[in-house]
């Protein structure tokens, strides 16, 4: 059994909310739109201040329908919020803002909203300035010549970076929906005699008996296309033959906060050359996740794993990208390259996955979701096994 983790309080995202108002006012701003995408895709901004994860796929604009799968908050600096959701409207025992309305049109929603609280010649900050339909960015410049809408990239994001002991509570709980899933997976492959679909038919409902909110995907890609970590779709009606490598990856949340896990195994015993290829990836990963500490790079990090993957016969196949943030979505900043300059501090989440990929011969991927500390080594959150090809 799995014991349920308290979702985050409104206490909380009240909090937030008050955090997000000084700072904007600090930065010169009236107020902030912030924008927010499907609940699998890109909610966090707009879930971290409203609790709101629009429930919809994005759809194509069509008269009256303008928005769908997505909503808009107006955080005024001096007023209350303003909530607009598309036609499915919201969870109201859920959502932290006494003032929501739904609307077909959300350009249209929020002209008339900026009118209303007079802000129609504020000076705004747009926090998803990616995800901002320009169908909707165009209304707005029509509709609203004295309107400043500057992109705001910090505010919101340096917030969401370092999750509060409630987040990270949901971190480690998201974890085992993963784990569940991949025992599950590790075990029908080591068996044999499966499928990928089959597998990962079982691995997903693994993850929801665990108590996933979803699971966005599963991927199992088995043999040669283990080497191709994009490939589409999740798995195929394709037999796991003895000796195969398998590449695993679970991706899903819950209570909105997001797990994600890499993990390799083989069907059956692994050959010699196929455990040297595990074993790289295993000490790369290990490596990396040794250096994680408060007051790091995120660079130090990735050459750790870099330093692995090179002094063996594999060094030409890493990829360029070795991990990455996760919190309320997916993939959130930093972004684990050899590169990036960005100081690891106390509370950041990070998903630590060096891989290794060989064009039409195999691939591996095991990756580590960890807590920075504010002292002492990272805590992994990941309970999975690295080495599940000599798991069961």
């Amino acid at each position: 059994m799995f014991e349920d983790v308290p979702p985050i309080s409104a206490e909380e995202i009240r909090g937030r909310q008050q955090l997000v108002r000084e700072a904007a006012a600090a930065a010169g701003y009236d107020g902030l739109v912030v924008v927010g995408r499907s609940f699998y895709d890109r909610p966090g901004d707009l879930a971290y201040l409203t609790n709101h994860f629009p429930p919809f796929p994005t759809t194509v604009f069509s008269e009256g329908n303008r928005g769908m799968g997505h909503a808009i908050l107006l955080l005024p600096v001096l007023g209350e919020p303003v909530l607009l959701t598309d036609a499915r409207k919201h969870r109201p025992d859920l959502v932290v803002v006494d003032d929501v309305r739904a609307a077909g049109d959300l350009g249209i929603g929020l002209i008339e909203l900026l009118k209303e609280t007079y802000l129609e010649d504020a000076n705004l900050g747009l926090v998803g300035d990616d995800i901002l339909p320009a169908a909707i960015d165009r209304q707005l410049l029509t509709e609203l010549p004295g309107l400043t809408l500057e992109p705001e990239p910090n505010i919101v994001a340096k917030l969401r970076a370092i999750k509060s002991p409630s987040e990270l509570a949901l971190l480690r709980r998201a974890a085992l929906c993963a784990d569940a899933a991949l025992m599950t997976a590790n075990a029908m492959i080591r068996r044999g005699g499966v499928t990928e679909r089959e597998v990962c038919a079982e691995a997903i409902a693994a993850a929801m008996r665990a108590g996933a909110d979803f699971v966005r995907y599963f991927r199992v890609h088995s043999g040669p296309w283990s080497a191709y970590g994009s490939r589409w779709p999740q798995a195929m009606d394709r037999t796991i033959e003895p000796g195969e490598i398998v590449a695993l990856d679970a991706i899903g949340a819950y209570q909105g906060y997001g797990f994600d896990v890499n993990r390799t195994t083989v069907c059956g015993e692994p050959n010699a050359e196929s455990r040297r290829l595990l074993e790289t990836t295993q000490n790369a990963t290990e490596a990396a996740v040794a250096q994680i500490r408060a007051g790091v790079t995120v660079a130090t990090v990735a050459d750790a794993a870099v330093d692995v993957m090179k002094r063996g016969q594999y060094g030409d196949y890493f990829a360029g990208m070795m991990g990455h943030g996760i919190g309320l979505e997916t993939v959130e900043l930093p972004y684990l390259k050899i590169d990036e300059p960005t100081i690891l501090q106390p509370g950041m989440v990070i998903c630590v996955e060096p891989g290794l990929s060989i064009p039409d011969v195999a691939g591996a991927a095991i990756e580590q979701e960890v807590i920075v500390p504010k002292s002492g080594p990272a805590e992994i959150i990941t309970p999975t096994p690295t080495n599940l090809w000599e798991v069961g």
